[in-house]
């Protein structure tokens, strides 16, 4: 038989596997959040720009803005659905390298690589505040709006860009989230689980 394990280990075992589980928990619901608000921000931008199109020809009403509020929707679709492509391991990569690394080289790499662009979205975060304060003071003609609601989706998306990054960088191995849209390999090919 082998050696007992330390007091220590076997106290810090389970403490780490709390830790974990309630990490990976809040990222399941932060993707679901980002997620719906992907969704809701598309929908809006398709809901906005058919309106335009049925006001122009059919309505005739006075409202102007529909493509200004579709705009915002694009805005804030595009920040936060680039977040959600990182988180997700979907975003665009150049390898042009990566099968002359080893595995270890590799990691060492993209580890270094997640913490620079986590330092480039906190700094876009900070900075982005400045410009929100700006945009409060600027109002997007024919709408209720400051620009401060398009500027505040540059905000928005680097908080869940940090977010990711810290989870990467926490749980280096954390699978991607799974896509609720996606239909499993088995039900494709008609076959039971």
């Amino acid at each position: 038989m082998g050696a007992p394990l330390p007091a220590t280990a076997v106290r810090s075992a389970p403490a780490e596997s709390r830790w974990r589980g309630l990490v990976l928990r809040a990222d399941r619901w932060l993707c679901w959040i980002g997620r719906l608000a992907v969704a809701l921000t598309l929908a809006m931008v398709l809901v906005f720009c058919f309106a335009q199109v049925l006001d122009r020809y059919l309505l005739k009403t006075q409202f102007d803005a529909w493509d200004q509020v579709a705009r915002i929707g694009m805005l804030w679709c595009a920040f936060v659905g680039a977040a959600m492509a990182l988180r997700e391991r979907r975003n665009v990569v150049i390898d042009l390298i990566d099968r002359h690394l080893s595995d270890r080289v590799r990691r060492a790499r993209d580890r270094l690589f997640d913490a620079l662009l986590l330092v480039l979205a906190a700094t876009l975060f900070y900075k982005g505040l400045d410009v929100v304060e700006v945009g409060n003071f600027q109002d997007i003609v024919g709408t209720p709006f400051t620009y401060a609601v398009s500027y505040a989706s540059l905000t928005v998306g680097m908080v869940f860009f940090m977010l990711f990054l810290a989870l990467r960088l926490l749980i280096p191995d954390a699978a991607p989230p799974h896509d609720v849209f996606a239909r499993e390999e088995h039900d494709t090919q008609g076959m039971p689980p």
